[in-house]
Protein backbone atom coordinates (compact mmCIF):
# COMPACT_ATOMS: atom_id res chain seq x y z
CA UNK A 1 0.00 0.00 0.00
CA UNK A 2 0.93 3.47 -0.52
CA UNK A 3 3.31 5.18 -3.36
CA UNK A 4 6.70 3.77 -1.69
CA UNK A 5 8.87 3.43 -3.38
CA UNK A 6 7.89 6.46 -6.36
CA UNK A 7 6.08 9.82 -5.02
CA UNK A 8 5.86 11.66 -8.51
CA UNK A 9 2.27 11.90 -9.05
CA UNK A 10 1.51 13.45 -5.48
CA UNK A 11 -2.46 12.75 -7.11
CA UNK A 12 -2.35 8.94 -7.48
CA UNK A 13 -0.57 9.16 -3.57
CA UNK A 14 -3.38 11.00 -2.46
CA UNK A 15 -5.58 8.59 -4.23
CA UNK A 16 -3.88 5.74 -2.43
CA UNK A 17 -3.26 7.16 0.59
CA UNK A 18 -5.97 9.31 2.04
CA UNK A 19 -9.37 7.90 0.37
CA UNK A 20 -11.07 5.96 3.15
CA UNK A 21 -8.35 6.42 5.53
CA UNK A 22 -10.34 6.85 8.69
CA UNK A 23 -11.51 3.15 7.92
CA UNK A 24 -8.01 2.27 8.69
CA UNK A 25 -6.23 4.58 10.45
CA UNK A 26 -6.15 4.20 13.96
CA UNK A 27 -9.11 6.43 15.55
CA UNK A 28 -8.50 9.38 17.51
CA UNK A 29 -4.23 10.03 16.97
CA UNK A 30 -4.95 13.85 16.24
CA UNK A 31 -7.16 14.20 19.67
CA UNK A 32 -5.20 11.89 21.45
CA UNK A 33 -2.08 14.09 21.27
CA UNK A 34 -3.45 17.51 21.71
CA UNK A 35 -2.91 18.75 24.65
CA UNK A 36 -3.30 22.72 24.37
CA UNK A 37 -4.87 25.26 21.57
CA UNK A 38 -1.64 26.78 20.79
CA UNK A 39 0.71 23.82 20.23
CA UNK A 40 3.58 24.10 17.38
CA UNK A 41 3.14 20.63 15.59
CA UNK A 42 6.17 19.56 13.31
CA UNK A 43 4.61 17.05 10.73
CA UNK A 44 7.82 15.57 9.71
CA UNK A 45 7.17 13.28 6.23
CA UNK A 46 4.08 15.08 6.17
CA UNK A 47 3.33 13.58 2.67
CA UNK A 48 -0.08 14.46 0.78
CA UNK A 49 -1.07 16.62 4.39
CA UNK A 50 -3.86 14.58 5.78
CA UNK A 51 -2.16 14.85 9.18
CA UNK A 52 -0.93 18.46 8.86
CA UNK A 53 -4.67 18.91 7.54
CA UNK A 54 -5.90 17.34 10.69
CA UNK A 55 -3.98 19.73 13.14
CA UNK A 56 -5.05 22.51 11.70
CA UNK A 57 -8.55 21.94 12.11
CA UNK A 58 -7.90 20.82 16.06
CA UNK A 59 -5.54 23.37 16.51
CA UNK A 60 -6.62 26.34 15.17
CA UNK A 61 -4.53 29.19 17.18
CA UNK A 62 -1.48 26.23 16.89
CA UNK A 63 1.01 26.36 14.03
CA UNK A 64 1.60 23.38 11.86
CA UNK A 65 4.65 23.07 10.30
CA UNK A 66 4.78 20.50 6.82
CA UNK A 67 8.07 18.68 6.45
CA UNK A 68 8.88 16.53 3.36
CA UNK A 69 11.39 15.87 1.41
CA UNK A 70 9.55 14.99 -2.08
CA UNK A 71 8.80 17.89 -4.45
CA UNK A 72 5.50 16.64 -5.98
CA UNK A 73 4.05 15.70 -2.67
CA UNK A 74 4.95 19.86 -1.46
CA UNK A 75 3.27 20.90 -4.06
CA UNK A 76 0.15 19.14 -3.58
CA UNK A 77 0.27 20.51 0.11
CA UNK A 78 0.40 23.97 -1.19
CA UNK A 79 -3.19 23.13 -3.11
CA UNK A 80 -4.14 21.51 -0.55
CA UNK A 81 -3.45 24.62 1.89
CA UNK A 82 -5.27 27.16 -0.06
CA UNK A 83 -8.18 24.82 -1.03
CA UNK A 84 -8.61 23.40 2.63
CA UNK A 85 -7.59 27.33 3.81
CA UNK A 86 -5.42 25.88 6.23
CA UNK A 87 -3.65 29.47 7.57
CA UNK A 88 -1.87 28.21 10.20
CA UNK A 89 0.07 25.49 8.02
CA UNK A 90 3.50 26.22 6.84
CA UNK A 91 4.84 24.15 4.18
CA UNK A 92 9.02 23.45 3.68
CA UNK A 93 10.71 21.19 1.47
CA UNK A 94 13.71 19.25 3.41
CA UNK A 95 16.44 17.43 2.55
CA UNK A 96 15.53 13.27 2.40
CA UNK A 97 18.73 13.12 4.88
CA UNK A 98 18.12 16.51 7.35
CA UNK A 99 14.81 17.71 8.04
CA UNK A 100 16.01 21.30 9.00
CA UNK A 101 14.74 21.68 12.48
CA UNK A 102 17.51 24.53 13.16
CA UNK A 103 15.98 26.30 10.40
CA UNK A 104 12.21 26.17 12.63
CA UNK A 105 13.50 29.39 14.80
CA UNK A 106 11.29 28.18 17.64
CA UNK A 107 9.96 25.85 20.03
CA UNK A 108 8.00 22.84 19.00
CA UNK A 109 5.41 20.77 21.49
CA UNK A 110 5.00 17.97 19.02
CA UNK A 111 7.48 16.09 16.59
CA UNK A 112 4.82 13.69 14.97
CA UNK A 113 6.40 10.72 12.39
CA UNK A 114 2.82 9.28 10.87
CA UNK A 115 3.30 6.16 9.09
CA UNK A 116 6.17 6.97 7.41
CA UNK A 117 9.32 5.77 9.84
CA UNK A 118 10.15 2.58 7.69
CA UNK A 119 11.84 5.62 5.46
CA UNK A 120 14.73 6.29 7.67
CA UNK A 121 17.47 4.35 6.40
CA UNK A 122 19.57 4.57 9.49
CA UNK A 123 17.11 5.64 12.20
CA UNK A 124 19.00 6.31 15.08
CA UNK A 125 22.07 8.26 13.54
CA UNK A 126 19.07 10.22 11.91
CA UNK A 127 17.45 10.89 15.60
CA UNK A 128 20.88 11.56 17.27
CA UNK A 129 22.04 13.63 15.12
CA UNK A 130 19.10 15.53 13.49
CA UNK A 131 16.65 15.31 15.29
CA UNK A 132 17.79 15.30 19.42
CA UNK A 133 20.01 18.51 19.37
CA UNK A 134 17.18 20.73 18.07
CA UNK A 135 14.28 20.08 20.37
CA UNK A 136 13.29 20.62 23.56
CA UNK A 137 13.43 18.38 26.34
CA UNK A 138 9.32 19.13 26.28
CA UNK A 139 9.24 18.19 23.16
CA UNK A 140 6.87 14.98 22.53
CA UNK A 141 7.65 12.86 19.60
CA UNK A 142 4.44 10.67 18.21
CA UNK A 143 5.44 7.50 16.14
CA UNK A 144 2.37 6.14 14.47
CA UNK A 145 2.89 3.27 12.17
CA UNK A 146 1.56 0.06 11.06
CA UNK A 147 2.61 -2.87 12.61
CA UNK A 148 3.78 -5.97 10.82
CA UNK A 149 1.41 -8.58 10.28
CA UNK A 150 2.28 -11.99 8.20
CA UNK A 151 0.77 -12.20 4.94
CA UNK A 152 0.73 -8.52 4.46
CA UNK A 153 3.03 -7.28 1.97
CA UNK A 154 3.78 -3.49 3.28
CA UNK A 155 6.60 -1.52 4.43
CA UNK A 156 6.41 -2.06 8.65
CA UNK A 157 8.98 -1.77 11.35
CA UNK A 158 7.92 -3.63 14.56
CA UNK A 159 7.10 -1.29 17.51
CA UNK A 160 9.85 -2.86 19.74
CA UNK A 161 12.70 -2.01 17.02
CA UNK A 162 10.97 1.64 17.24
CA UNK A 163 10.98 1.71 21.04
CA UNK A 164 15.05 0.07 20.63
CA UNK A 165 16.00 2.22 18.18
CA UNK A 166 14.76 5.57 19.49
CA UNK A 167 16.11 4.98 22.96
CA UNK A 168 19.72 4.76 20.97
CA UNK A 169 19.07 7.75 19.65
CA UNK A 170 19.09 9.62 23.02
CA UNK A 171 14.80 9.01 23.72
CA UNK A 172 12.84 6.69 26.24
CA UNK A 173 9.26 5.82 25.73
CA UNK A 174 6.56 7.96 27.34
CA UNK A 175 3.65 6.38 26.70
CA UNK A 176 2.31 3.58 24.08
CA UNK A 177 -1.54 4.01 23.88
CA UNK A 178 -1.96 1.44 21.30
CA UNK A 179 -5.63 -0.26 21.03
CA UNK A 180 -5.09 -1.98 17.75
CA UNK A 181 -3.31 -4.82 17.15
CA UNK A 182 -2.10 -3.72 13.34
CA UNK A 183 -1.17 -0.26 14.03
CA UNK A 184 0.63 1.55 16.87
CA UNK A 185 1.58 4.87 18.31
CA UNK A 186 4.51 5.11 20.46
CA UNK A 187 5.04 8.26 22.35
CA UNK A 188 8.71 9.80 23.35
CA UNK A 189 10.77 12.26 25.08
CA UNK A 190 14.15 13.29 24.81
CA UNK A 191 16.47 12.10 27.73
CA UNK A 192 18.71 14.91 28.97
CA UNK A 193 22.56 14.75 28.97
Amino acid sequence: MGCFPSYEDAGFCAAVMDTNRESWQMPDIVNRLVTKPDMTVVDLGAGTGYFADLFSKQLPKGKIIALDPEESLISWMEERKKRDSLDNVSIHKIAKDDPELDQLNGEIDLLFIGYTYFHYDEPVKYFREKIYPFIQEKTVIAIADMAPVPGQPRHTIPAQQVIAEMAEAGFKLDDDPTTLLDQYLLIFKKVPL
